[in-house]
């Protein structure tokens, strides 16, 4: 059985297309560059991703598979409308090649990557590094520089020059580099670590980056999300059908248990309560060390959601004393 769903804005140019069968979910976009299929396998985890060129939609500009929580697999290829290869990326392998011709600033870039690598070396350690971090393709370079005026001189951001996997055409001076935390294959959680250097690739001082952890928290991480709700299970607090959702955070605020360091977090909602212009929902939540597994505590926490000039705020998480 196929349904056909077609909408089309009030621009000719814009158009979106869906089909959808027993299996599998496919949206058509056309805009005025690209032709763009996602075709979503219901019963699997997995996304096809294909984007052509509007002019000759035998022309590939990139393509390839990702899972339903936005996490790419295998090997993603981009090019230009005339063919020209510019970049492949392994992101199983997490590595990527390039065509040297078009990335003539290339070369630079992956000079001040190593240096990104080393700081995070010296901070978190090898085995960390090597088993936890793994590069994203997603940071971004820029120009910056001081201009005179009749008021005095000050420094100035020029415009963005263009991603890490984009060619270039200025040399440029900053630099920002942004990492991923992986606790499995499947499992990746992404832009935790975010660097911005400077040309010689020195970390800028108002750069993003993480407190250094103790030392005796420095090894690779154990947890994984199964590994924690089998926890979970066995640590029970308030009885709920609904499903685990898991996230990994870093402490930033002062005064608080996890300061300067990764915890590890299991949510689960058990209940909701809505009036007018409020809603409250309890939650059932977990919080580990993710380098030993060791469970640090649970509890039973509510958010407080409540509904103000049509906009919808939110508190954040309150324990539930009983």
């Amino acid at each position: 059985m196929i349904a056909i769903l077609f909408y089309l804005t009030g621009f000719a140019q814009y158009s979106t297309t869906t089909l959808q069968t027993d299996s599998t979910k496919v949206e058509i976009t056309k805009n005025s560059e690209y032709r763009i299929w996602e075709e979503t396998y219901l019963h699997k985890d997995s996304i096809f991703y294909s984007v052509r060129y509007i002019k000759d939609t035998t022309k590939i500009h990139t393509e390839g598979w990702f899972r339903k929580n936005e996490q790419y697999m295998g090997k993603w290829s981009k090019y230009k409308i005339d063919g020209t290869w510019l970049y492949t990326i392994d992101y199983d392998k997490h590595t990527w090649k390039y065509n040297k011709k078009e990335f003539k600033y290339q070369p630079l870039k992956d000079q001040i990557k190593t240096k990104a690598d080393t700081i995070l070396l010296n901070i978190f350690g090898k085995e960390f590094f090597d088993n936890n971090i793994v590069f994203n393709f997603d940071g971004s370079t820029s120009f910056n520089r001081l201009k005179t005026c009749k008021k005095g001189t000050y420094w100035m951001q020029d415009p963005y020059l263009g991603s890490w996997i984009e060619p270039i055409h200025q040399k440029p001076n900053t630099f920002s580099i942004s990492y991923d935390v992986k606790l499995s294959d499947h499992e990746l959680y992404n832009d935790l670590i975010f660097l911005e250097l400077d040309s010689v690739g020195k970390l800028k001082e108002k750069s993003l980056i993480l407190t250094k952890i103790n030392h005796a928290q420095k090894g690779k991480f154990t947890i994984t999300k199964e590994k924690a709700i089998e926890i979970c299970k066995q640590n029970t607090l308030k009885k709920s059908n609904r499903e685990y959702k898991t996230y990994l955070k870093f402490g930033h605020r002062a005064n608080t248990p996890y300061t300067g360091t990764f915890f590890y977090e299991v949510v689960q909602q058990y209940e909701e309560v809505k009036d007018e212009n409020e809603i409250i929902r309890f939650f059932n939540i977990w919080r580990f060390n993710p380098w030993s597994t060791k469970l640090l505590s649970k509890k039973q926490m509510k958010k407080e959601y409540r509904l103000y000039d049509g906009c919808l705020t939110s508190s954040n998480f309150i324990e539930v004393k009983e």
